[in-house]
C-alpha cells in the first residue's frame, strides 16, 4: 500500500476511531492521485487532516498537493508546520523556497533555502538554488558567490553552469556565457536550451555561420513541435541575414494625419504589430505588416530604401508613396 509509513504515523497521532478514518480518507486520496485528479485527492486530505491527522511526513504529503494545485499559501503554511514538527528537514526547507518564490515572496524563498544551506553546507544543488534567487533578487556578487560554491562542490552541476550562462548574458559578457552553455552542452548533450541560447548570443554578435550550426543542433534534440517551429523560424532568419537579405515591417493608411496617429501611439508603447492588424489598409495587415525576408530590388525601390537607412528595430518617419502614407520598421 502506498504511502504505508506515512498512514501509520498519522494513525499515532490520533485516536483509535478517528484513526481508522484517517487511514481511508489517506487511502482514497492516493488512489484519486494516482488516477490523475490531484484536486480531488487533496479533498481527501484535508478531510484527513480535519480527523487528526497532523505528523510531518502527512503535512509533507499535504502541501505537494497543495503546490500541485496552485494553493502555494496552504503549502507553505503545512511546511511550515512540518517545520515546527521536525525541523531537520532539508527537503522541506527547500519547497518552502518554491512556494514563496511561486508567491514572488522573494526575501521569504531566500531565507528558507539559506536555512537548508546551513543545515547541509555541501549540498551543490541547494547552493545553485540560491545563486538563481540571488539573481532574481538582483544581488549578483552574492549570486555568483553561491554558483562558485556549487562548482567547487560538484565541477559537473548543469544547472550552476546554466545559472552562470544566464549570469554572464545578463552583464553582456557574451563569450563568457557561451562558454558557460557550452560546459552545459557537454554535461547534458541533449539540453536543447544551451544550443539555443549559444546560438542566439552568437547571432547577436554577428557570428551568424556559428550561430546557424548550435540552432540546428537546438532543432535536432527538440521535442516539442512549437519549439520545434520557434527554432525553424530562427534558422530561417539566420539563413537569411547569411544570404545578406533584410526583413522588415509597415502600417500603411489613408492619411497622414492617421499615421501621425499610429507614431504617437508607438511612442507611447502600442504594439506595432496590433497596430498593423487593427489599423492597416495593406494587403499583409493580418500579418501585422510584416514583409518576411527580401532581397536588394525584390521591393519598391521607395520601400528599400527606407529599410536600408533605418537600424535594426528603428521606426522611419511617416513617408507618403502614391498609395497611401507608411510607417517602417526594420526587423534584422
Amino acid at each position: 500500500m502506498k504511502f504505508i509509513g506515512l498512514i501509520a504515523i498519522a494513525i499515532g497521532m490520533a485516536t483509535p476511531a478517528s484513526g481508522q478514518a484517517i487511514v481511508e480518507a489517506v487511502q482514497r486520496g492516493d488512489s484519486l492521485l494516482a488516477q490523475g485528479q490531484p484536486k480531488q485527492a487533496l479533498a481527501e486530505y484535508e478531510k484527513a487532516r480535519e480527523i487528526g491527522a497532523g505528523s510531518a511526513m502527512f503535512l509533507n504529503r499535504l502541501a505537494s498537493l497543495y503546490m500541485q494545485t496552485g494553493g502555494y499559501k496552504q503549502a507553505a503554511e503545512s511546511l511550515q508546520q512540518s517545520l515546527a514538527e521536525d525541523p531537520r528537514q532539508l527537503p522541506v526547507y527547500s519547497a518552502l523556497g518554491e512556494a514563496f518564490l511561486a508567491m514572488s515572496q522573494l526575501d521569504s524563498s531566500i531565507f528558507y533555502v539559506e536555512q537548508a544551506s546551513i543545515l547541509a553546507p555541501s549540498s551543490t544543488k541547494v547552493h545553485s538554488t540560491l545563486g538563481y534567487l540571488y539573481m532574481q533578487a538582483g544581488q549578483s556578487e552574492k549570486a555568483r558567490e553561491r554558483l562558485d560554491r556549487a562548482l567547487a562542490l560538484d565541477a559537473k552541476n548543469a544547472e550552476a553552469y546554466r545559472l552562470y550562462g544566464y549570469y554572464y548574458a545578463e552583464k553582456d559578457s557574451v563569450d563568457q556565457a557561451i562558454e558557460q552553455y557550452q560546459k552545459l552542452a557537454e554535461l547534458s548533450p541533449d539540453n536543447v536550451e544551451a544550443y539555443n541560447n549559444i546560438a542566439f548570443l552568437l547571432a547577436g554578435t554577428g557570428r551568424y555561420t556559428e550561430a546557424l550550426e548550435y540552432y540546428k543542433r537546438a532543432k535536432d534534440q527538440a521535442q516539442d513541435p512549437y519549439l520545434v517551429q520557434a527554432i525553424t523560424a530562427k534558422i530561417e532568419e539566420v539563413q537569411a541575414m547569411l544570404a545578406g537579405e533584410m526583413r522588415a515591417r509597415y502600417i500603411l493608411v489613408e492619411t497622414e494625419a492617421s499615421a501621425r496617429e499610429i507614431l504617437e501611439k508607438m511612442a507611447q508603447g502600442a504594439d506595432f504589430s496590433q497596430l498593423a492588424q487593427q489599423l492597416s489598409i495593406a494587403p499583409n495587415a493580418n500579418q501585422g505588416g510584416d514583409l518576411g525576408f527580401f532581397g536588394p530590388g525584390e521591393l519598391m525601390p521607395e520601400i528599400e530604401e527606407i529599410v536600408v537607412q533605418l537600424k535594426v528595430g528603428e521606426l522611419s518617419q511617416v513617408v507618403e508613396l502614391s498609395m497611401g502614407y507608411i510607417i517602417v520598421q526594420r526587423l534584422n
